[in-house]
């Protein structure tokens, strides 16, 4: 739903409204005791502006490790879609590996970093990865040559590589003493504001409500910037999308399937969407697919049946909502 789209992307906005209505509300209440405040000055300015380079300067800074872990899930991605071509073509000459095997190893990757960024304190995706040694040991066992077998090595090693990545960026927090200070810098200066006259009362109340609102919203974006993958409802527009982690899943599954690019990428698109359908067993569905409960991962295969079908053939995934 747009309305529902449009609402979640403004959350942040939104609930820093609300602190910033009831900090104007507190002010508008000292005014009506007679607490007029402190009037301006020189000392007072400079403080916002320090306050305004200061916060710029932290968020200019944490966006490059926000840009790293972009980077992650289309590593990542890059390299299971590398495997699972080489593996096929090895397959075609010389008959190995397990190809449904592999391409269940490589799936359970992707689904095991999702349980992982959503437990939070999980490992499952590092022995997934470990676990495509076992294929690769079953074409060391057979004619492959060995340096073919070495290039699927290289790719599991940048596998490990990644989602070592994903764990350190989850793990770390940005400098536990300087959030600190910039947490006690923004209580300082709203405190300030609103023990502070600025000419009439209605510009006192716009200017604490313009500053706080400026200074709040860059402390809670900083707070998302610090954990930039989330999964499930907790998850935003502002977080690392796995979009491409979905459409391996999707190309995986739909092995001897003829799907066009559209069509995979209107899957991984329903896979997304469906993962932050509500917990009461709401659905939404992409127009021209079969909707898809909350844990669509699992339901890929279904998905694929409905848009191989065909618009005249019956779909044997899920009903979809009217």
């Amino acid at each position: 739903m747009l309305w529902r789209t449009s609402v979640k992307n403004f959350q942040l906005a939104l609930g820093t409204v609300l602190i910033v209505a009831v900090l104007v509300g507190l002010r508008a209440l000292l005014f009506a005791v007679g607490v007029e405040g402190l009037p301006p000055s020189l000392l007072a300015s400079s403080i916002i502006a320090g306050g305004v380079f200061i916060m710029g300067l932290v968020i200019a800074g944490t966006l490059s490790d926000y840009k790293d872990a972009e980077r992650a899930p289309s590593d990542l991605a890059g390299g299971l879609h590398a495997i699972l071509r080489e593996a096929e073509s090895m397959r075609r000459v010389w008959g190995k590996p397990d190809m449904s095997l592999l391409q269940d190893r490589l799936v359970g990757v992707v689904h095991a970093l999702h349980r992982d960024i959503d437990a939070g304190n999980a490992r499952e995706c590092q022995a997934a990865v470990e676990e495509l040694s076992e294929s690769f040991l079953e074409l060391e066992e057979s004619d492959v040559p060995a340096s073919y077998v070495a290039r699927l090595r290289q790719e599991q090693a940048g596998l490990r590589k990644g989602v070592l990545r994903v764990y350190h960026i989850q793990r770390e927090e940005f400098l536990p003493s300087a959030y600190a200070m910039i947490v006690s810098f923004v209580v300082m200066i709203v405190a300030l504001l609103m023990f502070t006259k600025i000419e009439t009362e209605v510009v006192t109340l716009v200017t604490l409500a313009f500053l706080s609102f400026f200074f709040l919203y860059l402390l809670r974006l900083l707070n998302i910037i610090n954990r930039p993958f989330k999964v499930g409802q907790e998850r935003s527009d502002d977080d690392v999308s796995l979009f491409l982690l979905y459409e391996f899943v999707v190309h995986a599954r739909s092995a001897g399937r003829d799907l066009t690019s559209e069509q995979v990428v209107q899957i991984a698109e329903q896979i997304e969407v469906a993962e932050t359908a509500p917990v009461d067993g709401d659905e939404t569905a992409v127009p021209g697919l079969p909707a898809v409960a909350q844990g669509a991962p699992a339901a890929v295969d279904d998905v694929i049946d409905a848009v191989t079908a065909g618009p005249d053939e019956p779909a044997t995934g899920p009903e979809t909502r009217g």
